[in-house]
């Protein structure tokens, strides 16, 4: 699953070495999963390791519960306060997709 979130963009997928109760978020950015880390830290007392891994298509990659994955995604939902959100690139590469679409 692709995140844009205000803290970053993430991918998060479910696969080895995560146990049955784990969940792997990815990140091209180190900025973006350390934000992520210093905000499950603080509100859900989850001290995850950031990994570095450089050769992988995602260069950073942490394992989180998805008990604590969870709460921060329900909590990032009820603190949703913007009306609009345009997240740089990405955004204009979904918009293009979507104008091709219509062309299509």
């Amino acid at each position: 699953m692709w995140l844009y979130l205000k803290t970053g963009f993430y991918s998060v997928v479910k696969k080895t070495p995560c146990k049955d109760d784990e969940l792997l978020v990815r990140a091209r950015s180190k900025n973006d999963l350390d934000q992520l880390q210093e905000i499950l830290k603080t509100k859900y007392k989850f001290d995850g390791e950031v990994l570095d891994t450089p050769d992988a298509d995602y260069a950073y990659r942490m394992i989180v519960p998805i008990e604590i994955f969870s709460s921060f995604m329900s909590s990032a939902v009820n603190d949703l306060v913007y009306d609009n959100f345009k997240y740089s690139k990405s955004w204009e590469a979904m918009y293009g997709w979507q104008k091709d679409l219509k062309m299509g």
